[in-house]
């Protein structure tokens, strides 16, 4: 039998995998702002609020970019190939080094799945796909243009490169 050229699990593990290094750049935004509103040393106000801006690293052949606003929002994009997955919302510093990142929109939020029907054929329908969970980080700064973020349930970490 002939593997569809669509699978879901592909989408499935792109969401899993941005769960964790979304939330940790967010953690990067809200260092920053943090930072600046209680004037922070100068040398590590100056290098945090650098974080706000675009990020972009690979997991597991996954590329993510995440771009970190200075209004405590944040974006994140994951694409393998033609697949990519989506989210945004708010961010916010919890502790010294650890971030939380919220979900609010994200995208696909459906996606075809295909229905075999015997041996030979199927079919596809459209199937809602869940809000991604929000994450916890921490992070660590590697320079002032490299990061490593850590998710905290997974323990997996991804080293992000600012884009210029």
């Amino acid at each position: 039998m002939r593997m569809p050229p669509f699978r879901s699990v592909i989408v499935e593990n792109l969401l899993c995998m941005c769960r964790f290094v979304l939330p940790a750049i967010l953690v990067f935004g809200a260092v920053a702002i943090s930072a600046q509103q209680m004037g922070g040393s100068v040398g590590n106000a100056q290098q945090q609020s650098s974080l706000v801006g675009q990020w972009r690293g690979v997991y597991s052949g996954v590329t993510i970019t995440i771009v970190i606003q200075a209004n405590g929002q944040y974006s994140q994009l994951a694409q393998s190939g033609t697949v990519m997955t989506q989210q945004s919302g708010p961010y916010k510093l919890v502790a010294p080094n650890a971030i939380v990142f919220s979900v609010t929109d994200w995208a696909p939020k459906t996606m075809p799945v295909y229905h075999a029907t015997g041996t030979a054929g199927g079919y596809y329908v459209q199937q809602s796909m869940a809000k991604p969970a929000g994450a916890v980080d921490t992070y660590v700064f590697k320079g002032a243009n490299t990061v490593i973020l850590t998710d905290q349930m997974t323990h997996a970490s991804i080293t992000m490169t600012r884009v210029p």
